[in-house]
């Protein structure tokens, strides 16, 4: 009981040590903070996309200030505590209902003084058509499998992830599948990608699905008053799933 005890302990301990002083100290200048801001956009649609910021010191420890506001394009990003295991939590702002105001996504920050700043900016990313990408929903495991793309604009990388089926040789009657780490190359708007047959399989595995996730990513700017590290990206994609079940 007293080992558990302690333990407990160190873990809350753990945890105000994550949270920044600024959470209940004054916070009365923007070179205080350091913030990141995500964007998730949809890639055919231009409406409805998800907001994400999240506000640290220059230690990297969360401020949690409910009295430290976010706007984006005039609408409220909303202050959001979200409880995790073992009694900790994710403390940033959320909304997941965030659109663009000619063609741009612009942050604002109110300090709990009242005084209003620019915080960040981006412009939104072009939407594109899906049926640019041409592929093969069937795959074959004696072929190499040909993916090709047009007109994709703003598209800059692609990510290639597979589930593959284990071959246990102790237990060949029990099926069990894995998802490997995708490999993620960069493209341009317009290209080929071709998976060697060679990948597909050997003693140990098979591929069962090969995941291609088209992403369009960039960086926007933030205020040169805020430390050093803050950040602003917008991210959309597309994905397309192969199968290679028999």
């Amino acid at each position: 009981m007293k080992k558990l005890f302690t333990i407990f302990c160190m873990l809350i301990v753990a945890l105000s040590c994550d949270e920044s002083k600024l959470s209940k100290g004054p916070v009365d200048s923007l070179s205080l903070i350091r913030a990141e801001i995500n964007i998730t956009q949809r890639l055919h649609s231009k409406i409805e996309n998800q907001v994400v910021v999240s506000l640290f010191d220059e230690e990297g420890k969360t401020i949690k200030n409910d009295a430290i506001k976010i706007y984006v394009n005039g609408a409220e990003v909303k202050y959001t505590v979200r409880q995790g295991l073992y009694y900790t939590s994710s403390t940033y702002y959320l909304k997941d209902s965030a659109n663009p105001t000619n063609n741009q996504f612009n942050f604002e920050i109110v300090l709990p003084d009242g005084k209003r700043s620019f915080l960040a900016g981006v412009d939104a990313l072009d939407l594109v058509n899906g049926q640019n990408i041409s592929y093969t929903e069937k795959g074959n495991l004696n072929k190499d499998y040909e993916i090709t793309w047009k007109e994709l604009t703003g598209v800059n990388y692609l990510a290639i992830a597979r589930t593959v089926k284990v071959k246990k040789q102790e237990d060949p009657h029990i099926t069990t599948y894995e998802e490997r780490l995708p490999d993620t190359i960069s493209i341009h708007a317009a290209g080929r990608h071709v998976v060697s047959k060679l990948t597909f399989e050997d003693s140990t595995y098979q591929v069962n699905i090969l995941s291609f996730t088209f992403i369009a990513r960039k960086n926007g700017k933030v205020n040169p008053e805020l430390a050093k590290g803050s950040s602003i990206s917008i991210m959309g994609s597309i994905e397309r799933s192969v199968s290679f079940e028999q």
